[in-house]
């Protein structure tokens, strides 16, 4: 109570100083507030915005998903990961929609396509939320922008500014990429879908960690 008692009566001093001092006085203390503020608002953004994260920064945990996904292959779709005669990279967009719905037709469990497997409802989602032009190639550049847009999706720069534990944020990944150890729960070594009798895991989580603390660097 002494404490705040004092407190309160250096702030009314300061406030009569403020209302009646003289013009110096009033700019210094202007200038005080200003910097509080200004500091307050730093602290305030570093501590509640994301930590933005180089898209270069995300090259290994990228690599170390397509080892699993796709073996690296741009041009893999499921069921053929070492596939080179369907030139997915020289798409549009739009094609490749188109040719993911006709594969689901013919019988296949699943649309996935590309170095990260994207599935065709989840390509759709990453049109509309990254507003891509259909007509423009599914090439390299655009494969990896949208991998890195599902791995912000899934809490990177969360994970990046602490706000999520390494095994909560390869849980998060888990869900995405079915090749992934699911971190957490039960058997943690195994694929989030191991269930669904189409996947399995193809990455350990040693090597899910090690990829992520590439991020920390």
């Amino acid at each position: 109570m002494v404490i705040f008692k004092k407190l309160k009566r250096r702030w009314r001093k300061w406030f009569r100083s403020l209302l009646y001092g003289d013009s110096k006085r009033i700019a210094a203390s202007a200038l005080v507030v200003t910097a509080v503020l200004l500091l307050g608002s730093v602290v305030a953004y570093r501590q509640f915005m994301p930590a933005k994260i180089d898209p270069s920064a995300y090259t290994p945990l990228l690599d170390t998903i397509a080892k699993g996904e796709s073996h690296g292959n741009y041009n893999a779709y499921f069921g053929n990961a070492g596939n080179t005669s369907i030139r997915f990279t020289e798409m549009t967009v739009s094609q490749v929609l188109i040719w993911q719905e006709e594969y689901v037709r013919q019988g296949s469990a699943s649309s996935a396509v590309g170095k990260y497997q994207i599935i065709n409802t989840t390509l759709k989602g990453l049109v509309q939320e990254l507003a891509i032009d259909t007509s423009i190639k599914f090439d390299e550049k655009l494969q990896d922008r949208m991998a890195i847009a599902l791995l912000e999706r899934r809490g990177a720069e969360e994970y990046v500014g602490k706000k999520l534990s390494r095994e909560d944020f390869a849980a998060n990944l888990a869900k995405e990429w079915a090749a992934l150890p699911k971190a957490t729960g039960p058997n943690p070594e195994q694929s989030y879908y191991a269930s669904d009798g189409l996947n399995k895991v193809q990455i350990s989580l040693e090597e899910v960690y090690k990829a992520l603390a590439t991020l920390e660097t």
